[in-house]
C-alpha cells in the first residue's frame, strides 16, 4: 500500500511537470526553493503567508550585489513592531528552473535572525496569482501549473478557502480547534508555509475565546520571532484540530500576545505552519480558492 500511494503521488505531480516542477529542501521546518537572484545562488524560503520577496541582509552583502535604487521604508509583519527597513526598489532577478521573476520593492532583513543561516530570502505568493500549487513534503517536490483536472484530486479532501487578489499572501482555511469537549472553536486560519510551528491563534482570538484564561500553559519568547521583532505568546494543551474530515493535529497549540503585527489581526483567527502541513500533501488551487489535502502514509 506504501508503495502505491507513493506512485500514485509521483504520477500526480508528475502532470505538473509541463509547467514547472522544484526539488525543495525541508529544513527546520520551512521549505526552501533553490533559486538564482541576479546570478548568485540563493535559498528562498517558500511563504504562503506573505506577499513579496524579501532578502536576507546578510546574504546580500555577501553577494556582491548592488542595487542602484534603495532607500528605506516602515515593513510590518510578525512581531510588535513596524521598522525602518531598507528596500530595494529595483533590478532584482530570481531564476527558479528555468522561469524569470522581477519582483518590485524587495525588503531587505536579517532574515537568518529569525530562521537560521540557511536562510537567503522569502518568495511569496504576488507572482502566483492564479495557479495551481503542489506540495508534497514526504517527496521535497513542489509543482506549479495553470490548471487542474479532476483525476488528479481523487483521493483527497476538498475545502473551500478564502483568497483574495488584492491579498495574495492569505490563504483562510475553514477549521475546528476542539480544545475541551466543553470548548470548540470554529474560524478561519492562515495558511502559512512560512511559518514552522502548528496552530497558533492570534491574540485577539486569544480574548475573545477565553484562552488567556488557561492556567496550564508554558510561555515562549522569542526576541527575533519575526519581520517586527519580538513576539511572545503561551503553548497549552487541545484534543485536536480539523479541516474537513481531515484531522491535522493533537496535543498542543499556541496562542500569541502580540499586540500588533500578524499575530494580531482580525482577519483569521489562527496560523497553521509546517509543524502540520508536513504531514499531508497539498494542492493549493489560488484560481478556484480550493484546497486539496491528503494524509501522508
Amino acid at each position: 500500500m506504501k508503495h502505491l500511494f507513493s506512485t500514485f503521488i509521483a504520477l500526480l505531480l508528475g502532470t505538473f511537470l509541463y509547467a514547472q516542477e522544484h526539488d525543495i529542501e525541508f529544513i527546520s521546518n520551512h521549505i526552501y526553493l533553490k533559486a538564482d537572484v541576479n546570478g548568485k545562488p540563493a535559498r528562498l524560503v517558500f511563504d504562503t503567508g506573505s506577499t513579496d520577496v524579501y532578502l536576507d541582509s546578510t546574504w546580500l552583502a555577501g553577494s556582491g550585489i548592488k542595487y542602484p535604487q534603495m532607500g528605506k521604508a516602515m515593513v510590518r509583519g510578525a512581531g510588535n513592531e513596524a521598522r525602518k527597513t531598507v528596500i530595494i526598489f529595483s533590478g532584482v532577478k530570481i531564476s527558479m528552473n528555468g522561469r524569470q521573476y522581477a519582483p518590485q520593492m524587495v525588503p531587505v532583513i536579517d532574515l537568518r535572525a529569525i530562521l537560521g543561516d540557511v536562510a537567503d530570502g522569502i518568495f511569496g505568493l504576488k507572482d502566483l496569482r492564479g495557479k495551481v500549487i503542489a506540495i508534497d513534503y514526504k517527496n521535497c517536490t513542489l509543482a506549479l501549473s495553470d490548471t487542474l483536472t479532476s483525476d488528479q484530486t481523487e483521493g483527497f479532501t476538498r475545502i473551500p478557502i478564502q483568497t483574495s487578489p488584492n491579498h495574495p499572501g492569505q490563504i483562510l482555511i475553514p477549521i475546528e480547534v476542539t480544545v475541551s469537549p466543553d470548548k470548540v472553536i470554529f474560524g478561519k486560519a492562515l495558511l502559512d508555509t512560512g511559518s514552522g510551528q502548528s496552530l497558533e491563534f492570534t491574540s485577539k482570538a486569544a480574548t475573545e475565546f477565553g484562552l488567556d484564561k488557561i492556567e496550564d500553559k508554558v510561555r515562549f519568547h522569542y526576541e527575533h520571532g519575526g519581520v517586527g521583532g519580538e513576539i511572545a505568546g503561551y503553548e497549552f494543551g487541545i484534543d485536536k484540530v480539523t479541516a474537513g474530515n481531515i484531522l491535522l493535529s493533537q496535543g498542543r497549540a499556541r496562542y500569541s500576545t502580540d499586540h500588533a503585527g500578524a499575530m494580531a489581526s482580525d482577519d483569521y483567527i489562527a496560523v497553521i505552519g509546517n509543524g502540520i502541513w508536513k504531514h499531508l500533501t497539498l494542492i493549493i488551487d489560488l484560481s478556484k480558492s480550493v484546497l486539496y489535502l491528503r494524509e501522508n502514509l
